[in-house]
């Protein structure tokens, strides 16, 4: 088995939704044009095709890790591959079908197989996105005699079942093939659902314990899909030997686990450390458990366990993402994205030192937030330039930085009226349901002005040296400017320079979030920069900047064009 990084805080993560990345025939398309926008001549007709399959498949995938791998990318993360219903346009493979399989519409299990071994062989990982919160749409609901997918939230008793969803979307009473009901034959059994209905209420009243197993966001249906009794124990051990499967079949190198929030937290434990122990007894001692727990810091502290019983590190989605997206669009002070990493923020002790959290900023749910992409109604010169510096915002403070498909070619979805996602799932390779608006390019193109800035800032943090080391795993510190006044910390639209500091040395990093070009002294730390030293430009359009000691103060002045960043060390 490949053996698993030495600490996660090295890798660069690139999401993508396997129906949406390539399908392996770019090549007979035309690159996306920017003064030839390819658009599609029905506008609803685009609209409608976002929400079903478009062809994205494995075998495309793995074409492309030759892309992925110069853009600096460490470690991809692969959304849900596992075999969805046939009669369903579930194209993001939440909703499973066969827990023992790969839907035929991205490839075979040895297609998923052959992937994580070529990204191996490439120096890469590979995440898998597994679902055991509850299963696809695969049976219906009795409304008085009537089957539905969906019924309002009950406590109890359960609700009765009406029949198995057939491969062509009918009620039946016995499952005939592998395209009925769900599989594995065990799932087969109505027992091991809660029955309780659709999700009403999607957080705990303030009268409630949010850690209860039995609050509605726990027992209910994700809309349509069906919720396992997790605290039945068979149900629970067969999710985990389906995933133990996929770990000794795929070689993967850790999960990326959906819904934790809506799974109870010793079902979250008892299921990370099933999975931890498998993974160790095969050599896989630092197999990845990335929780998605939406409902804000606190819930998500409550998973996260410093002691390896539960998951090992949360997406920083929600208001995380939020502040990146402030800063360097310069809408936000820029104190209170610091503010995160300390103690005094609710999940500061977890991010502080960049093990327990990933960073994003675009991502295929957006979650408590208007679904938009970064670059969304963003048509100014500096709009490519902006992107690239929020990735470079990521990877270059504390967390584990993961970057979403077509965010490196300036991607813009955005929902018309703010809930729809499948505007902020546009396809990269071309189909029907292109980006922009598109049909019939891609978008595969290694000399976008966002993709070369972000593989220049990726090559920077991936340095084997000691700059590297610092990006990386360093201590982070807001440092202090002066534009002509006193000495103090940046506040909205000013610019904003924080340090990364390992052992003896400091890698300073500015960015300018105005569009207008920006210059303050800054303060460095003095013991490591003598009178006259000069700092090297590492990144940027900047002059390397001369050390002076004032009174107790090393500083350095700092010039940065409009929407500009810099890394100096």
């Amino acid at each position: 088995m490949h053996p698993s990084p030495v600490t996660w805080r090295d890798q660069f993560l690139y999401f993508l939704l396997p129906d949406r990345f390539s399908d392996g025939r770019e090549e007979t398309r035309p690159k996306y044009d920017r003064t030839d926008a390819h658009r599609a001549p029905d506008p609803i007709a685009w609209a409608d095709s976002g929400s079903r399959f478009q062809g994205g498949t494995i075998k495309g995938i793995t074409g492309k890790l030759g892309y992925l791998r110069d853009l600096g990318v460490t470690t991809l993360w692969l959304g849900p591959v596992w075999k969805q219903r046939p009669d369903l346009e579930t194209y993001h493979g939440y909703g499973i079908q066969d827990f023992l399989d790969v839907d035929p519409r991205f490839g075979s299990p040895d297609d998923l197989r052959a992937l994580v071994a070529a990204a191996h062989d490439r120096g890469m990982y590979v995440l898998l996105d597994v679902v055991y919160n509850h299963t696809g749409d695969n049976w219906f609901y009795d409304d008085g005699g009537s089957p539905v997918s969906q019924l309002p939230y009950r406590s109890a008793p359960p609700y009765p079942m009406h029949g198995w969803r057939s491969a062509e979307g009918a009620s039946v009473r016995h499952i005939a093939g592998r395209g009925d009901g769900v599989w594995p034959e065990p799932f087969q059994n109505p027992e091991w659902y809660t029955r309780a209905g659709g999700i009403g209420r999607w957080d705990p009243e303030p009268w409630e314990n949010p850690l209860h197993p039995d609050v509605e966001f726990r027992r209910g249906d994700f809309q349509t899909l069906k919720d396992l009794a997790l605290g039945r124990d068979e149900v629970l051990s067969a999710v985990v030997d389906v995933y133990r499967h996929w770990i000794a079949f795929t070689d993967c190198d850790g999960f990326r686990i959906d819904t934790v929030k809506h799974v109870p937290w010793e079902v979250s434990r008892n299921f990370c450390g099933a999975i931890r122990e498998y993974a160790e007894s095969v050599g896989k001692e630092n197999f990845l458990l990335l929780g998605e727990v939406t409902g804000g810091a606190a819930m998500a502290r409550d998973y996260l366990d410093v002691f390896g019983r539960n998951i090992d590190a949360v997406l920083d989605i929600g208001q995380p993402a939020a502040l990146i997206a402030g800063l360097v669009k310069g809408f936000a002070d820029p104190r209170a994205f610091f503010a995160q990493y300390r103690g005094h923020d609710v999940l500061g002790g977890h991010r502080e030192t960049g093990r327990y959290h990933v960073t994003m900023f675009d991502d295929h749910d957006m979650v408590g937030r208007e679904r938009r992409r970064f670059s969304a109604g963003n048509s100014g010169p500096h709009s490519d330039t902006q992107v690239a510096h929020a990735v470079g915002v990521q990877l270059t403070t504390l967390g584990i930085p993961c970057v979403y498909y077509g965010t490196e070619q300036g991607f813009d979805g955005a929902s018309p009226a703010g809930g729809d996602d499948r505007y902020i799932r546009e396809t990269m390779f071309g189909g029907t349901f292109g980006a922009f608006g598109t049909q019939g390019c891609h978008f595969f193109d290694p000399e976008h002005p966002a993709y070369r800035r972000i593989r220049a800032l990726a090559a920077v943090r991936n340095r084997a040296d000691g700059v590297g080391l610092a990006l990386r795993r360093g201590r982070m510190y807001l440092r202090e400017i002066s534009t002509g006044g006193p000495f103090r910390l940046p506040a909205t639209g000013e610019l904003t320079v924080w340090s990364r500091i390992l052992h003896d040395r400091e890698v300073l990093v500015a960015l300018n979030p105005t569009l207008h070009p920006l210059t303050a002294l800054v303060t460095v730390h003095r013991p490591f920069h003598p009178e006259g030293s000069v700092l090297s430009v590492l990144y940027g359009e900047t002059a390397p900047p001369s050390v002076v000691h004032h009174e107790d103060r090393a500083l350095v002045r700092v010039s940065l064009p409009p929407a500009g960043m810099a890394i100096l060390g």
